[in-house]
């Protein structure tokens, strides 16, 4: 009897994957079919992404997929997208879309989030969809473009979001899904609907908007177009992940369910938080600027967005550009060898948040603040290390006096845990013993809710209870016999080491 298989296709910001997984048991197997990197462009309208280009790489990997199935007598069950949140696009009732899908990073969003809370309190906006306030938010975003080309957003079209799109042209059928929709800031986390009253303040459009659809959910099966340019049978469903990338990789956390948990999500953004029952909407909250995001089976993932792994990407890039290519590996062993805690900057500053030109901006900040300046590549790629290990501190303890509860070990998921230097460095920062892995957490958390959605796992405890017979996670002890620890204790023990974080 041949084994059944659930496609993963995974994109983040930078680059995407399809990944044919299998389970047998309470074990999951994965084989990644293709990868491909991909970026924003700019173009006349402003930075966009070229969902032409995405859809045929997806078409490449799942007819790579077929091809491996095929070969090793499997067959496909079901296929599902996840992606970075907020961008979006629309589509007629005719099937067309309707513009390309612009970038979050674009900056005409700033404009608009100045003109929103102009017109609404910040807070006014939080109480409203318990959602942190940035720039790049979809809310801001929607403001932009709608007063660019309302005609975009009228009632007849629909707006979806990137995963959405993908699945629309995989089966044919409009769909929004719920943990994605819920990082726009224009849902209301305590419904998992749209705030029709915040939008009707801002005299936005709200025919457009689709009701959202939970993870798990079956929406139809292969269109013969795919099944064609794909081999893959028309029989396939398309079954919703969590299609936010950051919502299927909290699904993975292979925590025990007995220990007090936080989790880091650690890719291009480093997402820090707790997984709750309920949405925190409160004084507090508000203040620190956490969000609330919804998960899997009901759960609010309550977290602190920060510009993580994408400072080291942005270095790399800016070397690149300058002739000097390395990958990040090398990058990382040079930062390994440069002096400790030197140089550290704020890596939420939006000084540190857009493209481009990164080193003279970090260089600049050192300056500023009297801070010694990084010069080589393995001073600047530490700086940028140490910097988010020490935010990640810094967001630790304001989610713990929040939720006024303490944290026995913080779990690191993602593609981030790949760079053990500053798996240790944080560690070390944070005081608390940290486990690692697994380091796929958004293809699984994709692959194993598909699993749940066609009813071959019971719930998300059966999810995690399969990541946890799947991997070999590492745990590391903030232990004071570590060479690593020691510049960490130093520098912490300094009477202002916390106050400038």
């Amino acid at each position: 009897m041949s084994q059944q298989a659930h496609i993963a296709i995974d994109l983040g910001a930078e680059s995407g994957r399809v990944i044919v997984g299998t389970l047998a048991g309470d074990r999951l197997t994965m084989h990644e079919t293709h990868r491909f990197r991909h970026l924003p462009a700019p173009t006349p309208t402003g930075l966009c992404w070229n969902i032409t280009d995405l859809w045929r790489q997806i078409l490449d990997g799942l007819r790579l997929a077929q091809a491996y199935m095929d070969e090793h007598d499997i067959d496909a069950v079901s296929v599902g997208v996840d992606t970075w949140a907020v961008d979006f696009t629309t589509i007629s009732p005719a099937g067309s879309m309707l513009g390309l899908p612009r970038a979050y990073r674009d900056p005409a969003f700033e404009e608009a989030f100045a003109r929103v809370t102009q017109k609404i309190t910040p807070r006014e906006i939080y109480d409203a969809t318990g959602i942190q306030l940035m720039a790049l938010n979809s809310l801001f975003q929607y403001e932009s473009r709608v007063a660019q080309d309302p005609g975009l957003f009228a009632d007849e079209n629909t707006l979806m979001f990137i995963p959405d799109v993908l699945h629309w042209l995989l089966c044919g059928q409009i769909s929004v899904e719920r943990t994605n929709a819920s990082t726009s800031q224009m849902v209301d986390v305590r419904t998992g609907d749209w705030n029709h009253e915040l939008l009707n303040k801002l005299g936005l459009p709200t025919g457009c908007l689709q009701t959202p659809v939970d993870p798990g959910s079956s929406i139809g099966t292969l269109r013969d177009e795919v099944a064609d340019a794909t081999g893959l049978p028309a029989s396939v469903q398309v079954v919703l992940p969590p299609s936010h990338d950051t919502a299927s990789a909290i699904a993975a956390v292979p925590a025990d369910p007995q220990t007090n948990w936080c989790y880091l999500s650690s890719g291009t953004w480093s997402l820090l938080g707790a997984e709750l029952d309920t949405p925190c909407i409160n004084d507090a909250a508000a203040e620190a600027n956490f969000t609330n995001e919804l998960g899997v089976s009901g759960t609010t993932r309550f977290l602190k967005n920060i510009s993580g792994l994408w400072l080291v990407q942005e270095v790399r890039r800016q070397l690149e550009r300058e002739g000097q290519v390395l990958d990040y590996a090398e990058l990382t062993e040079q930062a390994a060898g440069a002096e400790p805690l030197r140089t550290l900057i704020p890596v939420n500053d939006p000084c540190f948040t857009r493209p481009g030109d990164i080193i003279p901006r970090i260089q600049g900040y050192a300056k500023q603040t009297g801070q010694p300046v990084p010069e080589s590549v393995g001073a600047l790629v530490r700086c940028c290390l140490e910097s988010l290990a020490m935010e990640y501190r810094n967001v630790l303890q304001i989610l713990e006096g929040i939720l006024g509860r303490k944290f026995d070990v913080l779990h690191i998921v993602g593609g981030g845990g790949k760079n053990g230097l500053l798996n240790r460095m944080t560690c070390h920062a944070i005081g608390i013993p940290v486990v690692v892995g697994p380091e796929e957490a958004t293809a699984m958390g994709n692959l194993l809710t598909q699993a749940m959605g066609t009813g071959r796992l019971a719930d998300l405890d059966a999810i995690r209870g399969v990541v946890r017979s799947s991997i070999a996670s590492q745990r590391i002890e903030p232990d004071g016999n570590d060479a690593w620890a020691e510049p960490f204790a130093r520098y912490l023990s300094l009477p202002t080491a916390d106050a400038d974080l």
